[in-house]
């Protein structure tokens, strides 16, 4: 009976799948214009659907250091925490571009944005060699469009043409990886254009352990207006753990805050003067300020 019973616990003990839990960094660094907003480090633990993000290093206001993304069901909700002040707030990406929308349509004819001759395509598919003990495939894409805004009259635009490489890893199956580690641009705010990236990036298979996007901007008129910038997220270390089930827990003392439509979402820039019409406002505008 004793053997019968040891049997059983070895069966049993095969049968339970192993649960790897994971701890990653990840630095994003900005090389060009506004490059300092941009860079952030982060800390990470992952545990199936369930994780947590801690930013060590940032300059974005709205993730600022010690505050921290929380989610357990592989971010379906997801929650930004601020420890300092006491707060959280459900982090709601299309709640918050809605409510920059509203704003814009609030304003009527006064701005209006719009975006075309819009491309996504697929350069490269191919082996992308190990990255910390994992396989990975390394992808390329090249993306660009024109987008234009006029506001009360004044028109600027500019021509954007970004290329992004890849590495994804497809070793990695925890949906708490998604939160950071994701492949998909950032959104333009353009429904249209977002679902034409978002289904040619499903294309891409795994997480990224490494992307690096080169984005060059320049006016479309004659003002010669340009700017480079290259981005860069890596993953700098990755190891298997154990994780305590309190990592994932909200704390009850927190107080649930509403969160703010995104800062400089919609950045209106003064426009060059070599860029103006109907009537030119602005020059106007201008001569009333200097007397």
């Amino acid at each position: 009976m004793r053997r019968l019973f040891v049997v059983i616990a070895v069966l049993g003990a095969v049968a339970v799948p192993a649960w790897a839990r994971y701890h990653y960094q990840a630095v994003t660094t900005v090389d060009g214009q506004g490059g300092e907003a941009g860079a952030i480090t982060v800390e990470a633990w992952i545990d199936g659907g369930k994780a947590k993000i801690l930013f060590k290093e940032s300059q974005n206001p709205l993730m600022g250091v010690g505050s921290y993304f929380l989610t357990v069901d592989g971010g379906k909700t997801l929650y930004l925490v601020n420890p300092t002040e006491g707060t959280y707030s459900e982090w709601n990406i299309d709640a918050m571009l809605g409510a920059v929308g509203g704003v814009m349509e609030a304003m009527g004819g006064f701005m209006k944005m719009e975006i075309s001759d819009h491309k996504v395509e697929k350069l490269l598919e191919e082996s992308g060699g190990s990255i910390l003990g994992y396989p990975t495939t390394h992808y390329r894409y090249r993306t660009s469009y024109t987008m234009e805004m006029k506001v009360m009259g004044m028109k600027r635009g500019d021509r954007h043409d970004s290329v992004q490489d890849i590495w994804t890893t497809t070793a990695l199956s925890d949906e708490g990886f998604g939160i950071w580690l994701q492949n998909k641009p950032k959104s333009t705010g353009f429904e249209t254009f977002d679902k034409l990236i978002e289904a040619e990036y499903q294309k891409v298979s795994g997480f990224p352990l490494k992307m690096v996007e080169r984005t060059a901007t320049a006016g479309v008129k004659k003002s010669g207006r340009t700017a480079t910038t290259i981005t860069t997220m890596e993953v700098t270390m990755l190891e298997e753990t154990s994780v305590p089930g309190s990592t994932f827990e909200l704390d009850p003392a927190l107080e649930e805050v509403p969160m703010m439509p995104l800062p400089g979402a919609m950045p209106v820039e003064e426009p060059e003067e070599d860029e103006e019409e109907e009537g030119g406002l602005f020059k106007k505008l201008k001569k009333r300020s200097t007397g």
